[in-house]
């Protein structure tokens, strides 16, 4: 009959010392009191990293130049934050439009800032190069420069940007662009392209190719090349996560699969190389 001894022993367990207790609880509640203590200031030091200067007031200005430049002469701009249009006319002088702008926490600063901001220029009779990365400044406001330029059609072209879209339009000359985030656009292109961009899309129109043959890469984004559909070229596709597609374009395949697709147009030419680490590819016949 050892249960009723079993029970009592179960009952004198239960019914411990209160004192004894509260000698196990009290470490937990230091514990969590602690800890308690210790998201103070953790808190208070996040909010103090996730701190923004105001930027609310815009200081800007229009800076504008003229360059007369050699038929077969070159223009290259360099950019930190902004977008670079650049349209081909038939004219014999390079044309610049820069709207410089700023934006800070007071009036003053701002224009103290512009006023700072200088644009590099190097000059000669058969090439401009611009340079707006942001030079001489002594604080760290939000600033952006949005160029505007007219070429000849027959200008080579390299642009670089850090943070903006780029769109080129109506080149028979040379074409190469770079940029970190933003859009790469070119359009009604002659000449050699070569496009590559971190974060973005990038589209080009080519009217025809050339020798240089067309390039263009980035590592998140789509990228879209439209073609003559009568052009000689040898076609090179590669995606490591995403779809190649070609459509319109009478292809010999030489080889395709989900990630690689390797063709020629016509009886083969200049190379046509597409590139995407996420996103879509897709070759386009025109």
């Amino acid at each position: 009959m050892g249960y009723p001894e079993r029970a009592d022993r179960r009952s004198r367990h239960q019914s411990a010392d209160p004192l004894r207790l509260r000698a196990v609880q009290s470490p937990i509640r230091r514990f969590r009191t602690t800890s308690a203590a210790l998201l103070i200031p953790a808190a208070v030091v996040s909010t103090a990293c996730n701190l923004r200067i105001s930027t609310d007031v815009e200081a800007k200005d229009t800076w504008t130049r003229s360059y007369p430049i050699t038929a077969a002469g070159s223009l290259s701009i360099s950019n930190g934050n902004g977008r670079i249009t650049i349209d081909a006319t038939d004219i014999q002088t390079i044309e610049v439009t820069a709207e410089r702008i700023v934006r800070a926490g007071t009036e003053e600063v701002a224009n103290a800032q512009l006023k700072l901001w200088d644009i590099q220029e190097q000059v000669s009779a058969d090439s401009v190069s611009l340079d707006s990365f942001t030079r001489g400044l002594t604080a760290r406001p939000s600033r952006n420069a949005h160029y505007t330029v007219r070429v000849p059609r027959g200008l080579a072209v390299t642009l670089k940007s850090s943070n903006g879209d780029v769109t080129v339009t109506g080149l028979t000359g040379a074409f190469s662009a770079s940029a970190s985030n933003g859009k790469i656009v070119g359009n009604d292109l002659h000449g050699s392209a070569q496009a590559s961009t971190t974060n973005g899309v990038i589209h080009l129109t080519m009217a025809a190719i050339s020798e240089g043959g067309v390039s263009a890469q980035t590592t998140n984004g789509q990228v879209i090349v439209t073609l003559p559909r009568s052009a000689n070229a040898n076609l090179t596709a590669r995606v490591t996560n995403g779809a190649i597609s070609h459509e319109n374009l009478d292809v010999q395949v030489v080889e395709e699969s989900r990630r690689r697709f390797d063709g020629r147009l016509g009886t083969g030419g200049p190379t046509v190389r597409v590139e995407t680490t996420n996103g879509e590819v897709r070759l386009v016949g025109r």
